[in-house]
């Protein structure tokens, strides 16, 4: 069977190109799906879309003012110095950007009438939003580290540890004691501010849990043996709506576009003529 749609021929590469393409999200989105199912509504869905790409790329066609052959020039020249010199199909090339300039001078005449996104809007999707614009709760730690080594005895580095713990609790100098006693001297031991997710879970559980100036008990990583001490402790903040606005009315501006766009594609389908032979 040969998909037509309008008279086009649409290649059946076309279609599976598409499938390759949507596979690796589709797959792992659908995972819970049975594989039978899976497959044949990921080529329905590759389908689907080169068909709406087809309609797209005639109605870009039908265009009477075309492009203006500066811009083809233009967009050749560019095309030339990031692909090397002339091969010979010139004309092709040509032909290929004047297609995608049409089409992309009718994406932005349908989406150029998206209605602009109100203070309401604006709002709404802020406090719909707030985790993602909300800065994560951060610490600023200083440890010391005694790293695990294939020669070394773990008993008596931890012993080690806890002879410097009692150092510290006898009010010995954090960064003077991780400076000569850690694996990680640097700075005196201080990593700096971190949020959650930067590092090994057995780190972060500990020292989030702990106040600003707490030092910890030795505990043990992945790396090795650690004491740890939080010398400051920021809370999760929400970011002011006017940091974040212009960020908010693209996304509406790209949603409201997308929107625009798709309605376009079902007026274009409902006068189509989509067969199969």
């Amino acid at each position: 069977m040969t998909l037509y749609v309008n008279g086009e021929t649409i290649d059946t590469k076309d279609i599976q190109a598409e499938v390759e393409k949507l596979r690796p999200d589709y797959e792992r989105v659908f995972a819970d799906q049975p594989e039978a199912e899976r497959q044949k509504q990921l080529y329905e869905w590759s389908r689907e879309n080169v068909i709406e790409a087809a309609l797209l790329r005639q109605a870009a066609n039908r265009d009477e003012k075309g492009v203006r052959p500066e811009d083809i020039d233009k967009a050749y020249e560019q095309f030339v110095k990031q692909n090397g010199d002339r091969s010979g199909n010139e004309k092709q090339v040509r032909a290929e950007i004047a297609q995608q300039l049409r089409l992309e001078s009718l994406i932005k005449k349908v989406t150029a009438g998206a209605k602009e996104p109100s203070e309401k809007d604006i709002r709404r999707y802020y406090a719909k939003n707030a985790d993602r614009f909300t800065i994560s709760e951060s610490v600023r730690v200083s440890h010391i580290v005694k790293h695990h080594k294939p020669d070394a005895d773990a008993d008596d580095m931890k012993s080690q540890m806890q002879e410097i713990l009692k150092e510290l609790h006898n009010e010995a100098d954090f960064s003077e004691m991780a400076s000569k006693h850690s694996d990680c001297p640097d700075n005196g031991g201080d990593l700096g501010y971190f949020g959650r997710g930067r590092m090994v879970p057995e780190f972060e559980d500990v020292v989030f849990a702990m106040e600003p100036g707490q030092i910890s008990d030795v505990f043990e990583t992945g790396f090795g043996y650690h004491i740890a001490m939080v010398t400051d402790k920021k809370p999760a903040i929400l970011c002011p709506l006017e940091d974040v606005r212009e960020a908010i009315v693209q996304e509406l501006r790209t949603r409201a576009g997308q929107k625009a766009l798709e309605k376009f594609i079902d007026a274009q389908k409902v006068k189509a003529v989509i067969e199969e032979k």
